[in-house]
């Protein structure tokens, strides 16, 4: 079973150190995430990024001039352009299963291809108009466009891992062959793929181009230029529905080349900062050293050599334990961040499923990841090639909580073959429909005999300071 370790731990620097290099630390083996954002590639010290941003722009404004022929060939290769695949072994970003990442595949780079011409037939041909994509094109989020200029700047960030990793005098190297020459950077941990650092000074917990109020808080832009902003956003975001989807958003601001004007002026001069990983304000680069931390004050007691009959005993109590840390030890604020605003459900995902790897290191049980650990349910399953399997599933009650109990955990634990699934529910909003409704089906399932995920709900909601309760 692999554990859970960060970079400098696999490695053998100690933290200090490795930060001193200006690289990201992430865990091996998830998703951490964070995302490279392209208006920080402009301030970056890193000396092999330098001129990053100019790089991206001009990769996009060649596609915009292959479009701007209007011919089916030059089209082709502009989808060929679009479709950039992802860099293996990055360890930021929503990845897929492991720490590889997701980018940009054929299907996506036609829709891209098609949004970007109907911009060129309006007048707009600014590249960075592919920066706020992410604002109104379903599919392209923040892990995409992360991924996509990690790709555009393969070969820098190439020199750079080399580089870093002589400074720090890793040993454990592999040859990677590419472009005009060859790299010696860092092996993976979990197999024969490179591990490529990415400078923290890049990163964000999300790009500014995916958050309309965010682009407006840090631009530095003239009143008129303002006032338009707002009235776009105020016409935008006011309606019968509280929050637009991006199909909404999208009819909205490409039907007058002047709002997608505004919007990449108005990105354009915004001048956001990198993530402040000492003060880590939204809580989500430290998940593993609080599940250390936790699991070291709040042991119990697992059997250290469990048969097939215990599984289900211990991801109880391992859940149990969980669930006691949020509701009467202050772990409800793990799921906040510095300003009390509900973090995503991927880092309630991360943190439990760090608690529940430590525990499992205690005996010989199995916690995998084959499920895409971090961004949906987590595996248990006795090792020494037992097929006994139990699925966790954890959720926020600001998440789709009826969606994933009704289909989602069903469709895992189908798939993964387990014999039972527990459906975790931390309810971080006041009242949840979601939550009454599906224990309501759960007693309607047991009445009529049918089996169903086992629901565990959570009190994850502020608590008012002692003085005040």
């Amino acid at each position: 079973m692999n554990q859970l370790r960060r970079a400098n731990e696999y490695f053998g620097i100690s933290k200090s150190d490795f930060e001193k290099s200006g690289a990201f630390n992430p865990v091996i083996g998830v998703d951490n995430l964070f995302f490279v954002d392209p208006l920080l590639l402009s301030k970056t010290t890193t000396p092999e990024l330098k001129d990053g941003l100019v790089k991206v722009r001009k990769y996009f404004s060649e596609v915009i001039t292959l479009l701007g022929f209007d011919d089916p060939k030059t089209d082709r290769k502009a989808w060929g352009k679009l479709i950039l695949r992802e860099v293996k072994g990055v360890g930021i970003g929503y990845g897929n299963k492991s720490d590889d990442g997701s980018a940009i595949g054929p299907q996506l780079a036609k829709r891209l291809v098609d949004t970007a011409k109907y911009l060129i037939q309006m007048g707009i041909k600014d590249p960075a108009i592919f920066e706020v994509m992410g604002l109104f094109e379903e599919d392209f989020g923040p892990d995409r466009l992360s991924d996509a200029l990690i790709r555009i700047l393969h070969k820098d960030l190439c020199r750079y891992t080399e580089r870093v990793a002589n400074e720090l005098s890793i040993k454990d190297r592999i040859t990677l062959r590419q472009y005009e020459r060859s790299y010696s950077v860092p092996r993976h941990p979990f197999g024969k793929k490179p591990l490529l650092f990415i400078p923290a000074d890049i990163l964000r917990n999300l790009p500014l181009a995916n958050n309309f109020e965010e682009i407006c808080q840090m631009a530095a832009f003239n009143e008129e230029l303002r006032g338009k902003f707002n009235d776009l956003i105020a016409v935008c975001f006011t309606g019968e529905k509280k929050k637009p989807s991006k199909s909404d958003i999208r009819g909205f601001l490409l039907g007058d080349k002047d709002r997608i004007h505004t919007i990449v002026q108005v990105y354009r001069s915004s001048a956001p900062n990198p993530y402040n990983f000492v003060t880590d304000p939204s809580g989500i680069d430290s998940w593993l050293e609080k599940a250390r931390y936790f699991t070291k004050l709040n042991p119990i007691d697992l059997p250290a050599h469990p048969q097939e009959k215990d599984l289900e005993a211990i991801v109880q109590k391992i859940i149990s334990a969980f669930k006691s840390f949020i509701e009467t030890k202050g772990g409800w604020r793990s799921l906040y961040d510095d300003k009390l605003s509900i973090l995503n459900e991927s880092h309630a995902q991360h943190f439990f499923y760090a608690t529940a790897m430590i525990y499992c290191e205690l005996c010989d049980i199995d916690i995998s990841p084959e499920s895409n650990a971090g961004r949906g349910p987590v595996d248990f399953k006795l090792s020494k090639g037992s097929k006994e399997k139990i699925i966790v599933e954890i959720k926020l009650t600001s998440g789709a909580v009826l969606h994933g109990y009704k289909k989602q955990t069903r469709i895992y634990q189908e798939c993964e073959e387990a014999k039972k699934s527990f459906y975790v529910v931390a309810q971080v909003t006041d009242k949840s429909k979601a939550l009454d409704r599906i224990l309501e089906m759960a007693e309607e399932e047991d009445d009529a005999g049918i089996q169903h995920p086992i629901i565990i709900s959570i009190d994850g909601r502020k608590k008012p300071p002692a003085s005040k309760a």
